[in-house]
This record gives C-alpha cells, sequence and structure tokens, in this order.
C-alpha cells in the first residue's frame, strides 16, 4: 500500500470583498468575471503554465441565474486557461469553498493529481441568497415528516446557541466590534493576497469591514431575526413578543 503523498498549499489570492447589495462596489462585476481574474492571477504571479493544471475546485452555494450549471467551469474559460483542464464545483453551503480545499487535498494525496487549484465565488448583490430555492418545494415530504415543525436557517440556530449557552448580547457585541477591529489591523497588514477586479479597479480594500464599529453602536441594533413566529416556536430564546 502507498503512502499518502503531501497536500501543499502554494499561494493563496482573493478578491476584496463587496457588500452584498446593489449599492455594492462589485454590483457590476458577473461572478465568473470576479472568479477569473482570481485563476488569472493567481497563475501569473506564480508563473506557472495553466495546462499543469490539473482540476479547479470551485465552491459555491447559490447556483441560479448567472452562477448557475458550472461557474467554476465557465471561469476557467473566461480566465483563457487550456480547453483541457476541467473545473467543478461544489455545495456545502456556506463551507463550500473550505470543502473545495478539502478535495484538491484528497486529490494530491491519492495521487490522482498533482496540481490543483481550490477557489469559490459567490455574488450576493446580482445572485441572492435562497434565490435557487424561490417557488419550489427543496425539501420534500420526507423531511417534512422527520421535521415537522420545518427547519430553520442559521440566524435563528445562533439564537437557540446563545440561549442554550448562555451568551448574552453585551458579550457577543464586544465580540461583533473587536473582530471590526481586528479585521482592520489585519486589512492593513495583509494586502498581498488581494487581487484588482479587472472591472471595479477602485475597490482596494474589503467593503464590508467597518472601522467605526463600537460596543454602543451595536447595541443600539435591533435583533435581526426577532418574529412573533419565531419566538413562538422557540420560547427557550427567550423572547418578549411585541406589537409591530
Amino acid at each position: 500500500m502507498s503512502t499518502p503523498r503531501d497536500a501543499v498549499i502554494v499561494d493563496v489570492l482573493r478578491t476584496p470583498v463587496g457588500k452584498g447589495k446593489k449599492g455594492g462596489a462589485l454590483h457590476h462585476v458577473h461572478p465568473v468575471a470576479l472568479l477569473a481574474d482570481v485563476l488569472t492571477a493567481l497563475v501569473e504571479r506564480n508563473g506557472i503554465d495553466p495546462a499543469l493544471v490539473d482540476d479547479v475546485i470551485g465552491g459555491c452555494v447559490t447556483k441560479s441565474g448567472e452562477q448557475a450549471v458550472n461557474p467554476t467551469r465557465s471561469a476557467v474559460l473566461a480566465a483563457g486557461f487550456p480547453l483541457t483542464v476541467p473545473g467543478t464545483t461544489v455545495d456545502r453551503q456556506c463551507g463550500s469553498s473550505q470543502q473545495a480545499v478539502s478535495f484538491a487535498a484528497h486529490a494530491i494525496r491519492a495521487g490522482a493529481a498533482d496540481v490543483v487549484i481550490a477557489c469559490g465565488v459567490e455574488s450576493m448583490s446580482r445572485v441572492p441568497m435562497h434565490s435557487d430555492a424561490q417557488g419550489a418545494d427543496h425539501l420534500g415530504e420526507r423531511i417534512a415528516r422527520r421535521f415537522p415543525g420545518g427547519l430553520v436557517g442559521q440566524g435563528i440556530s445562533a439564537e437557540l446557541i446563545c440561549a442554550r449557552w448562555q451568551l448574552g448580547r453585551d458579550e457577543l457585541d464586544a465580540y461583533s466590534a473587536a473582530s471590526h477591529q481586528r479585521a482592520v489591523a489585519a486589512a492593513e497588514t495583509f494586502t498581498k493576497d488581494l487581487v484588482m477586479v479587472t472591472e471595479a479597479p477602485e475597490l482596494t480594500v474589503d467593503e464590508t469591514i467597518r472601522a467605526s464599529t463600537t460596543v454602543e453602536g451595536l447595541a443600539g441594533l435591533r435583533p435581526s431575526f426577532r418574529s412573533d413566529a419565531a419566538a413562538e416556536r422557540f420560547p427557550e430564546i427567550g423572547w418578549k413578543i411585541t406589537p409591530g
């Protein structure tokens, strides 16, 4: 039995993160173009022939509209890679690109590939979250029978975790504010991993980092997932049902 080979990450690149709405700096850029810019920059910076790439594995959560079918393969073609370079798209929801990295490492360790690009793309300003599930029963009757009350999203799930482990609002606001401040400091230090977007060269930093975030400012925000329906279904969260 052969010994698995080591899988090594050679380089890391990404575009700056834009706000996920129509006013974001990247709202006019097709998601395929976003990923293509990263792929092009990656092979150019490392001086490798893209024909040597055995596979390109990309993560994408919402594969509908402009991200439908196989956006990773489309980006490979848009980046000018040879037609012989394959590309596939995987979906493990918010862990999709992380899964792409795991699959790439698996292929190398198994000896099935030598060079793999693991990547991902998501344009929430052009392809809104859950747009692939609109107007369709994507769970089916068997899920409904197993979970009669239905499934919940991450927002309510987070509230349930907080209730179970007694994580208070003040504690979490402080953590969030500190997270933004750490992100500001990191953005000033780690700049070599950023790729300029061809169609948005003015964006040089992440739009989603808010340097002005404070604990006091966060305390004034209403909870995002509070609703009468959620309060009635999950009384352990401790919400007060209020009008309006």
